[in-house]
């Protein structure tokens, strides 16, 4: 995998005929290597939705439920070695999720820097999607909290209907964003301003198809590629959500350099929020 994908680029001589080929290629090996890591991603969340129902099911302590009687004395009804094996378990599961979070930001990032640069060299009319066929969208993760959301398809596009609000990190200045890849068939350009870094199982953003990596690019009205929209943008989300609870707010996304358009309602659930997820501003 190139490392330094966009110091590489950027010593690509475009006049000479490899240095498409070049470009093309790191972009291909990046998301070679988000697709091997969400498999990571979605194989953790299995594991952690097996764990969460063994300690959930009837009977059983739960999370952090007790493990002794009342005598002080291990609790006989119950497979005290086991409980705490799969407590332990989860914890590094846990941890692991995070890491693996924080490594597909950082890939994300160096993939739309490398599109970026490629655009720059003089391949307008290339996109992150255009490089690599668009990868099969993995299976929305498990629910590992209590609440449900329903979802329906609308041409071809996942259509969420449920509950939960969106967290934000601070006040974003979004022209840090960089436009990253091709819109709608009119041609406008993506700029994400935000990261989904977190998206709660049961939540209404789960249910919509919205994804741990995915970037922001617009979420209503609110988007960076509109003139006068230079800061604030996560600000503006939130009023959005807050005005549109029990309505579908349209979003664009960009995930793995592949365009989607998502319809997300926020709405009351158990869970934190309106929606369920969590941005981290670009």
């Amino acid at each position: 995998m190139c490392t330094t994908t966009s110091g590489t680029i950027a010593s690509t001589n475009v006049s000479h005929p490899g240095a498409m080929t070049s470009q093309r290629g790191s972009v291909v090996e990046l998301r070679q290597e988000l697709r091997d890591l969400d498999a990571q991603r979605r194989a953790i969340e299995e594991e952690v939705s097996l764990l969460l129902e063994r300690l959930n099911a009837p009977g059983q302590p739960g999370i952090k439920g007790s493990l002794l009687d009342k005598q002080g004395f291990p609790r006989a009804d119950i497979d005290v070695v086991q409980v705490r094996r799969d407590r332990h378990r989860l914890i590094c599961l846990t941890n692991d999720q995070k890491a693996l979070t924080d490594k597909l930001a950082k890939l994300l990032a160096e993939l739309h820097e490398a599109v970026r640069s490629s655009q720059r060299n003089g391949a307008a009319g290339t996109s992150a999607s255009d490089v690599a066929p668009a990868p099969e969208a993995p299976a929305a993760p498990a629910a590992a909290a209590a609440g449900s959301g329903g979802a329906n398809a609308t041409s071809g596009e996942p259509v969420g209907n449920g509950a939960a609000a969106m967290d934000v990190d601070g006040d974003a200045d979004a022209s840090r964003g960089a436009a990253a890849g091709n819109g709608t068939a009119a041609g406008t350009a993506l700029v994400p301003f935000a990261l989904i870094d977190e998206v709660s199982g049961g939540s209404p953003a789960e249910a919509a198809g919205l994804q741990v990596g995915d970037l922001l690019c617009a979420f209503g009205d609110v988007s960076a590629a509109v003139a006068g929209q230079g800061g604030g943008l996560l600000q503006r989300v939130a009023s959005v959500l807050s005005a549109s609870e029990g309505r579908p707010v349209a979003a664009r996304v960009l995930r793995q350099g592949t365009p989607l358009e998502l319809s997300l309602t926020p709405a009351r659930w158990p869970g934190r929020g309106l929606l369920g997820c969590h941005l981290r501003p670009l």
